[in-house]
């Protein structure tokens, strides 16, 4: 499982949901939030839509192996669902955030893109860290998914 993804109690992951102060460790220190480990010289951002515009992400940076995990194993990222989830996980509100994970409950899903970089700058967006790509333009921009097409 993601290093940042939160536990309840009884040991289940909160899929969806991530832990605010690992995801604040990761994006500050330069963790992966998939392993936890330090990244290196090369590492993939995985953005929605409309991060692109903000050249920032609020989720931390990956290893390329890990996103490629996440890429796969990930339904929003990889594009087998139609909608965020409805409802919030229920567990301590200062442990789960997204920064703007309220906005998306039940919204259709975005379409993804992984932002390939040799660094970022930590920013703050929303009273959130993120990793932010602005100043240090990406080696590579590429399309993960196009948003699942709703049927009619």
């Amino acid at each position: 499982m993601p290093w940042v993804t939160p536990r309840t109690a009884d040991g289940r992951y909160l899929l969806g949901a991530v832990d605010a102060a690992k995801t604040s460790t990761a994006i500050h220190r330069r963790l992966c939030g998939v392993c936890g480990r330090a990244l290196g010289d090369r590492l993939v951002l995985l953005v929605r839509e409309s991060d692109l515009a903000r050249c920032a992400s609020t989720e931390p940076g990956l290893h390329p192996h890990c996103a490629a995990y996440t890429i796969a194993a990930c339904p929003m990222v990889a594009g087998r669902r139609s909608h965020y989830r409805a409802s919030a996980h229920k567990i301590d509100a200062d442990a789960v955030h997204g920064a703007d994970s309220d906005r998306r409950l039940g919204a259709p899903a975005e379409a993804w893109h992984a932002v390939w970089l040799i660094r970022y700058d930590v920013v703050t967006l929303c009273c959130h860290p993120a990793a932010c790509y602005l100043v240090t333009p990406p080696l590579r921009i590429r399309p993960i998914t196009a948003p699942p097409r709703t049927r009619s």
